[in-house]
């Protein structure tokens, strides 16, 4: 059962995590406000304290999420849920999420 509050939007964007046992690199597969799914090179266990950034195509800067927590695990993919972020990476999570689902506002 999803019990995220908004449906996920799928996309294909580079990720970097680290904490824990879980440094490296990884693909977001589907994205949320509330969180994402990620298929990684290693299999991975439960974390709390994660972070991770997104690389968004044709952007400067990833988007960063201070604290991630990992909330199941299936093989080499898991879901995590974001537990925080500062004001200004949320806001361009929102946009991102808007222009995935809509296309690129004018």
């Amino acid at each position: 059962m999803d019990l995220r509050k908004s449906p996920p939007i799928r996309v294909h964007f580079r990720s970097v995590s680290a904490g824990g046992q879980l440094d490296g690199e990884g693909t977001i597969m589907d994205l949320s406000a509330e969180g994402c799914q990620v298929h990684s090179d290693s299999r991975v266990q439960t974390v709390t304290g994660l972070e991770l950034w997104f690389f968004l195509p044709d952007h400067d800067r990833p988007i960063r999420v201070q604290v991630a927590e990992v909330r199941w695990t299936r093989g080499r993919t898991f879901g995590l849920e974001f537990l925080s972020m500062r004001a200004e990476d949320r806001e361009r999570l929102g946009r991102v999420l808007q222009d995935q689902a809509f296309g690129p506002r004018a």
